[in-house]
């Protein structure tokens, strides 16, 4: 049986900069992506597809994707701002059209249930571990579908704020919402963020967080397509409109169209968001390896 991890990786670059190498933070040079596909294959995922863009194609597949052919199924689909059509889009739209868009592309090559995952978040062995789990369970022609979640108290950077997706869930597990709250940094202790009228909101640490790790059913292809050619038609030509992954599922369980169940990992994030973030992440690696979760070496 094939299970596929679709990674989402077309904000990695641009048409103008190419791709934006990412920072290693192992021994020798690993990446997080590096981390992820490792855990992943580790976890069950047998194949994986990259969403990136055409303009750093030919320098991600050699530069990134070259180091897991050996080990995994890879294969690419694209994310570009030219897929919609140019009398629909403001001509000077450069910026991607967001999450659930990029995974509306995968649409030809999954027809079974898939895991997706952020090129840039290092999620841990356990969270894969869950998502393939609960993966087998889902149906392909069910519009089920599932959310690994974080705490909020292991999801907030070290320093500096980082946008983090609040859940709302039932008592049942069943997602109710993902509200998107910026720039959420520690103070006093506390996580907080500022609200639209410059206020700082104190956050619950147990509150559950979405870190973009789901695994849909490909029943949802559907709804998606349909949502994103309304959006398109609302919302094409303003500059700054984006269609999320958040956005797309907070739309369908309002509609009563699908169920999105919950399952809480207890991994903690690790990222690169500011140079300390990065010390602590590369001595974290390498408390791991000592602690055998990892080979020094990953390929």
């Amino acid at each position: 049986m094939t299970t596929t991890l679709l990674v989402l990786a077309a904000t990695m670059g641009n048409r103008y900069g190419g791709l934006k190498s990412p920072e290693g933070i192992g021994p020798n040079g690993e990446t997080v992506l590096d981390y992820s596909i490792y855990d992943a294959v580790k976890a069950g995922f047998n194949r994986v597809i990259f969403v990136i863009n055409r303009y750093f194609e030919e320098e991600f597949k050699e530069k990134i994707a070259a180091k897991y052919r050996d080990m995994v199924e890879v294969g690419y689909v694209y994310q570009d701002v030219e897929l919609v059509d140019a009398g629909k889009r403001n001509p000077k739209r450069t910026h991607l059209w967001g999450s659930a868009q990029a995974v509306l592309v995968g649409k030809g090559e999954l027809d079974e249930p898939f895991g997706i995952i952020n090129a840039v978040n290092f999620y841990q062995r356990e969270s894969f571990e869950m998502l393939y789990a609960h993966l087998q369970e889902l149906r392909a022609g069910e519009n089920r579908h599932v959310l690994i979640s974080y705490r909020l108290a292991n999801v907030v950077p070290e320093s500096g704020g980082a946008n983090r997706g609040i859940c709302e869930v039932d008592g049942q597990g069943r997602l109710l919402s993902v509200t998107d709250r910026p720039g959420v940094e520690r103070i006093s202790g506390h996580p907080m963020y500022l609200d639209e009228l410059n206020k700082w909101i104190q956050l619950d640490d147990d509150a559950l967080v979405s870190m973009n790790m789901w695994g849909f059913s490909p029943a949802v292809f559907g709804y998606i397509e349909r949502d994103f050619n309304a959006f398109i038609d609302r919302s094409g030509q303003d500059l700054k409109a984006f269609f999320t992954i958040p956005d797309f599922v907070n739309g369908m369980i309002a509609k009563g169209e699908g169920e999105v169940m919950t399952y809480e990992t207890p991994a903690v994030w690790m990222g690169v968001v500011s140079p300390d973030d990065k010390i602590q992440t590369i001595l974290k690696i390498n408390d791991l390896i000592r602690k055998g979760h990892y080979p020094s070496r990953l390929f």
